[in-house]
């Protein structure tokens, strides 16, 4: 046992493939040499060589098994095969890890060891069989039918839509070759001639793996007599709102009418018949003019095919080129919104919102200037979130902003309302701010206090001049009582001190008219004089019959009746005599009292 155990470990030193070791009575069996697998599809080639002379009587059996079971299990088209390979199909099997083959020699009840090959991912191992090509042929064009490598199989199953075909076709009496590349199971060679002889073959390729296929089988067809009816052509679609236009290229007569229909992007992309697939256009059919309007609403997938066909009774023409859509090119995309807020005294957070719920994958042009400023500066970001940075404080800056579609031909909206802030102020102008109101609130206070100063001095050294005291309490009496001021025609009473009331009576009886002057004369010139006579005394000349009279002025404008004993003519007494005035004086030019 320990010898057998050395003889492996040279064996595995040396290179040489892992041989188990032989089963009891196969010691002079020998086991197979030069394992090799092959897969195409999902069909496996497993060869293998004898070591010696070919036997009649030897045959061969092979094994395999997968990472995820440690069982050995037989493959079924290699058992007990007198060949030196075998082909077989193993479906059911994962692709995509790694799995391993063994193959030994029988002779009657001897085998060999076992010969083990490296573990390998069949998915990375296999290749890919040339497309299945069906032609179907028009008066000027060959329709090219598809069917993907491994169509039923299970290696390419998940890998079908990354295959891309390369035809190459050429007329039959011509050696000019000329390529179409296609992503579809479908395709159409158009713009040949009628009546005309075509041949082409196809190949499969796979991008990321770097894989193709051989060309396909070469296929001839022979393209049809001219149709009446021509086909449509230059299909071009437009966008109107929330509204498709189709327009094509036709001859018009008043007898051909058009039709038109769509079929999802998906659907080209599998394999089949697609003529129960495509679906009518309402309001594009049969119409008589060279374009039709449908809503976007009619269309539900992302990406679409349209053709139009036309008709004239029982004629109809061939379907036109399908043209390919993608509905995100033609939405307008809106203008964002913009919100900024003033961070801090150098920064502006600007956030852009894209009224969209598709918002993935866009970017967004932003710019901005200072207000009093024409100078813009752009900016392009991947986030709707920006902060403006190194901005001057308390300054106001605007800011504008539009959604970029780069992913579709640089798809943008247009920019958004101009939005200004106004950064927040600086610790150094917070200083500035604080010490010019400090600055203010200091002068009016100094100004305040040389105020007061000032009044204070022109108080000490300045005093105000006060009038008179008997003006100054003349004119705090009453308006009634300060009549100084009289007009021309006014004339000021004559007042006289009389101690005989008799003796008055009978000397105003007379009185000249010449004394009446004299005496109007003096009223201003005596208006202040008063007699100091005692009352009781006599004071009047016998002589002359006149009393002796003291003149004094009546200031007041009012008249009362006088006590018992004066007169009613306002003749006014000393001591608690009344001023009073006679309303007939303001018309006579004098008083006799």
């Amino acid at each position: 046992m320990l010898a057998v155990v050395g003889a492996a470990a040279l064996v595995l030193v040396a290179g040489a493939p892992w041989v188990l070791p032989s089963a009891a009575g196969g010691e002079n069996l020998k086991p197979p040499e030069n394992i090799d697998i092959y897969i195409i599809d999902d069909n496996y080639t497993l060869k293998w060589s004898s070591p010696g002379e070919s036997m009649g009587s030897v045959t061969f059996s092979a094994e395999y098994r997968t990472k995820d079971e440690a069982k050995w299990l037989k493959v079924p088209e290699c058992q007990h095969t007198t060949r030196t390979k075998c082909e077989f199909s193993l479906l059911d099997t994962n692709v995509y890890i790694k799995t391993q083959f063994r193959v030994r020699a029988e002779e009657g009840n001897s085998t060999s060891s076992w010969n083990e090959v490296d573990p390998f991912i069949p998915f990375y191992t296999a290749h890919m069989s040339p497309p299945e090509v069906r032609l179907e042929a028009e008066d000027k064009a060959i329709l090219v039918h598809i069917s993907p490598p491994g169509q039923d199989g299970n290696v390419w199953a998940l890998e079908r839509p990354s295959f891309s075909y390369t035809i190459r076709f050429w007329q039959k009496s011509s050696s000019d070759k000329k390529t179409i590349n296609s992503t579809y199971y479908l395709e159409k060679i158009p713009d040949l001639l009628p009546e005309t002889t075509y041949c082409l073959e196809v190949k499969a390729i796979h991008p990321s793996l770097k894989k193709h296929s051989n060309y396909s089988a070469v296929q001839c067809i022979s393209t049809t007599v001219t149709n009446k009816m021509p086909v449509p052509g230059n299909l071009e679609v437009d966008a109107q709102g929330k509204s498709y236009v189709l327009k094509w290229v036709y001859i018009v007569s008043t007898d051909v009418s058009f039709r038109a229909q769509w079929l999802p992007g998906y659907s080209k992309s599998s394999s089949g018949s697609r003529s129960d697939k495509w679906r009518q256009i309402p309001t594009c059919a049969n119409v008589q003019t060279t374009h039709c309007v449908f809503s976007q609403d009619t269309v539900y997938t992302g990406t679409f095919f349209l053709r139009v066909q036309a008709s004239e009774g029982n004629h109809t023409s061939f379907w036109s080129e399908e043209k390919f859509i993608d509905s995100q090119i033609y939405i307008l995309l809106p203008p964002p919104v913009i919100t900024v807020t003033a961070m801090s005294s150098d920064t502006l957070l600007v956030y852009v919102n894209c009224q969209d719920s598709k918002c993935d994958g866009l970017n967004y042009e932003i710019i901005f200037w200072e207000d009093t400023s024409n100078t813009k500066i752009r900016t392009v970001e991947d986030s709707p979130e920006l902060t403006l940075k190194n901005l001057q404080p308390l300054t106001v800056y605007c800011v504008q902003a539009r959604v970029l579609y780069t992913a579709l031909l640089n798809k943008t909206s247009n920019f958004s309302d101009k939005l200004c802030e106004k950064t927040r102020p600086g610790s150094f102008s917070t200083i500035w701010i604080i010490t010019g109101l400090g600055a203010v609130l200091f002068s009016v206070m100094v100004l305040y206090a040389l105020r007061s100063v000032w009044k204070y001095l022109c108080h000490v050294c300045f005093p105000p001049l006060k009038p008179p005291r008997s003006i100054d309490e003349f004119f705090s009496e009453p308006p009634s009582k300060n009549l100084v001021l009289l007009t021309a025609e006014e004339h000021t009473e004559r007042c006289f001190i009389i101690e005989n009331a008799d003796t008055v009576a009978v000397e105003e009886k007379r009185a000249s008219e010449e004394d009446l002057r004299k005496y109007s004369s003096q009223t201003s010139q005596d208006s202040g004089n008063y007699s100091n006579e005692e009352e009781g005394e006599g004071s009047v000349g016998t002589e002359s019959g006149q009393a002796v009279l003291s003149a004094a002025p009546c200031g007041g404008l009012w008249s009362e009746p006088g006590p018992p004993g004066t007169l009613e003519d306002g003749t006014c007494f000393l001591g608690n005599e009344k001023h009073l005035q006679s309303p007939a004086l303001r018309t006579e030019p004098a008083l006799l009292c």
